[in-house]
């Protein structure tokens, strides 16, 4: 089950943000655009908001973290780096994670299976319209994803 959101800001713009995904992709498939990402459900985006808003107010090695997630199955991030076991998706692991993926265009691949949200590993290919959270400083996360032509903050 997908974890009860505590960030209110995260509840309050799941659903729009999961309506612009569809839109996106559907006009995508319209225009026949192959290598797309599976439209991302409202309870995961919800979930994946709040985990990395709490994170970004975390320390870690005396720095707050700079990650940046994208929302995708492993099979659809190119040549990833898969870590030997998945883990949950918590404020506490991304944490711990975000001084090893710091690099600009390194993400950390989040998916989900039977409504439980987990980091898989490390991406730097992303399908189009992939959703990528970025967290920029704490409490201040930008949502985007990659268009056909590029990237674009929603």
């Amino acid at each position: 089950m997908f974890s009860e959101a505590t960030y209110q800001a995260a509840i309050a713009v799941a659903d729009t943000i999961e309506t612009h995904f569809a839109h996106h992709l559907a006009t995508a498939r319209m225009r026949g655009v192959t290598e797309l990402t599976p439209e991302p459900k409202a309870k995961a985006i919800e979930s994946i908001i709040d985990a990395t808003f709490w994170a970004s107010l975390q320390r870690e090695e005396g720095h707050s973290p700079n990650i940046s997630l994208a929302l995708l199955p492993p099979d659809l991030a190119g040549d990833p780096l898969i870590f030997e076991r998945r883990l949950s998706l918590t404020p506490y692991n991304l944490t711990k994670l975000a001084p090893a993926v710091k690099r600009p265009g390194v993400h950390l691949g989040v998916w989900y299976d039977d409504d439980h949200l987990y980091v898989w590993g490390t991406t730097t290919v992303l399908p189009r319209v992939c959703l990528v959270l970025e967290v920029i400083e704490p409490g201040l996360l930008v949502i985007k994803h990659r268009r056909i032509d590029g990237f674009g903050n929603l």
